[in-house]
C-alpha cells in the first residue's frame, strides 16, 4: 500500500531551541528545567541536571524533544514544560493530521535517515530546513493510531525483557557487596593484588585501514560502543575483521573482560563487559585474560562496581587515557579462594542464562524492527 507523504513542516509545527543567557542557568530548581541536548534524556522524559530563569524557547506537555545535534533523531517525550536549548528541537503535531505516537515511533524507526543530513565537523547538526523537509508517509488518521497501538505493544514486550536482564545484572551486584562489601572501602580488610596478577593484559588495536584484507566477516571487531552499562556481555559488532585482519590485530577469548580504557569523555572510561565469543577490539579498549575462570565473575563485579578504579588513572581533563602499564597496576581485592569459589556458584546459573537472555532480545529486537519496516511501508 501507497500512501501519500508530507513535509514534515506541512503537518508539525517545529519550534528549534535556543541557549539562554548563560547568567540565568542554575542548579537550584529556578525557573524552568533546561533541555541542552541528549545528554538531559531519559527513556522516555527528560533527566534535566540544570535550570534557566530566563527561558527562550518552551515546550509544552506531549510535545516530541527531538536531538538536532551530535547524537542526531534522539527523541524524549515533553512531559511538562521544558526550557529547550540549542541541542534539540520541540515538534508539535498538527492533531487533526498527524499522531503523535505514530511520529514518534516514525522518528525512532528512521532517525538515521535524519543523521544522515547532518552537517558541522566537530558536531553534526541539522537546521530547522532540514528537519521540515524530512517527507513522512501519511496515512490516514485512524491508520496512524491502528500501527502506533501495535508498536507500542511490541515495544512493551521488548523492554520487559531487557528489564529482566537488568533486574539479573542487580542481583549479581547485590550478591557481591554481601560476600565482599564495597571494595573502595575494603571494611572486610582483604588483601589486594594487581590485576595483570589475575590474568594477562591486553590493549587492542586497527589494523590498517588501507588494506581492505583486514576487514571482512571473520570474527567481531568490538569498539568502546559496544560495551554498555547496562549489559553484562558485549554488543554484536557493526564491524568485522577477516582471518587475516584477527591474525595481526588483538584477540581474546570467550570469557574475557573489557574495559573502556580511552573515551571522548571521561565519563564512559571504565566502563565494562564479558566476551561471550572470541572478539577483537581496538585500541580504546584494554582486555584481561583470567587465569582462573573460577574467578571472572568476580573481577568482573569488582571493576564494575568501582569504574573510579579505572577512572582516577585516566590522562586528561575532559577526555581520558589509561594505558595498559597504568591499567595493569590497578589493586583489586584478593579474599580466600573458598569465597570466591562460593560467589561463582551462587550467581553461575544465572550466568548461564544471561547468553539466552542476549540470544532472546536479539530475536525480539530484530522482529521489532522488521515489524517497524512492514507498518511504515504499509504491509502491516
Amino acid at each position: 500500500m501507497s500512501w501519500p507523504v508530507h513535509p514534515l513542516s506541512e503537518i508539525c509545527d517545529i519550534s528549534m531551541g535556543q541557549a539562554p543567557v548563560g547568567s540565568s542557568y542554575n542548579r537550584n530548581d529556578d525557573g524552568y528545567a533546561l533541555i541542552a541536548g541528549a545528554g538531559d534524556f531519559g527513556d522516555f522524559t527528560p533527566t534535566p541536571k540544570k535550570f534557566s530563569s530566563a527561558p527562550t524557547k518552551i515546550s509544552i506537555v506531549n510535545d516530541l524533544i527531538l536531538c538536532i545535534r551530535a547524537t542526531i533523531g534522539e527523541l524524549n517525550w515533553s512531559d511538562k514544560e521544558y526550557c529547550l536549548g540549542r541541542g534539540v528541537a520541540g515538534l508539535r503535531p498538527d492533531k487533526a493530521l498527524l499522531n503523535r505516537d505514530y511520529l514518534w515511533y516514525y522518528i525512532k524507526a528512521n532517525k538515521s535517515q535524519l543523521s544522515e543530513k547532518g552537517t558541522g565537523s566537530t558536531f553534526k547538526q541539522v537546521s530547522k530546513a532540514i528537519i521540515g523537509e524530512w517527507e513522512i508517509p501519511l496515512p490516514p488518521l485512524p491508520e496512524q493510531k491502528r500501527i502506533a497501538a501495535i508498536l507500542d505493544k511490541a515495544d512493551g514486550i521488548r523492554r520487559k525483557r531487557q528489564q529482566a536482564i537488568d533486574l539479573a545484572d542487580e542481583f549479581l551486584l547485590a550478591t557481591f557487596l554481601d560476600m565482599f562489601g564495597d571494595p573502595f572501602n575494603n571494611i572486610m580488610g582483604f588483601p589486594k593484588m594487581r590485576l595483570d596478577s589475575f590474568g594477562s593484559v591486553f590493549t587492542g588495536n586497527t589494523p590498517s585501514r588501507s588494506e581492505k584484507k583486514y576487514y571482512g566477516d571473520y570474527i567481531d571487531w568490538i569498539k568502546s560502543n559496544n560495551i554498555h552499562e547496562s549489559s553484562l556481555y558485549v554488543s554484536r559488532a557493526k564491524e568485522f575483521l577477516s582471518a587475516e585482519g584477527a591474525a595481526i590485530g588483538r584477540t581474546v577469548p570467550s570469557g574475557s573482560i573489557l574495559v573502556t580504557c580511552i573515551a571522548g569523555s571521561r565519563d564512559s572510561i571504565g566502563n565494562i563487559a564479558l566476551t561471550d565469543r572470541p572478539v577483537a577490539f581496538n585500541q580504546q579498549i584494554n582486555a584481561l585474560v583470567p587465569n582462573d575462570t573460577d574467578k571472572t565473575l568476580f573481577i568482573y563485579q569488582q571493576l564494575n562496581l568501582h569504574k573510579e578504579l579505572v577512572r582516577e588513572r585516566a590522562i586528561g581533563v575532559t577526555t581520558g587515557q589509561v594505558n595498559k602499564t597504568t591499567f595493569s597496576s590497578i589493586e583489586l581485592l584478593d579474599p580466600p579462594e573458598e569465597m570466591v569459589v562460593d560467589f561463582t556458584r551462587r550467581i553461575s546459573q544465572l550466568n548461564m542464562l544471561f547468553p539466552q537472555f542476549k540470544d532472546s532480545t536479539r530475536g525480539i529486537n530484530e522482529c521489532f524492527n522488521s515489524l517497524q519496516h512492514k507498518a511504515f511501508a504499509g504491509e502491516l
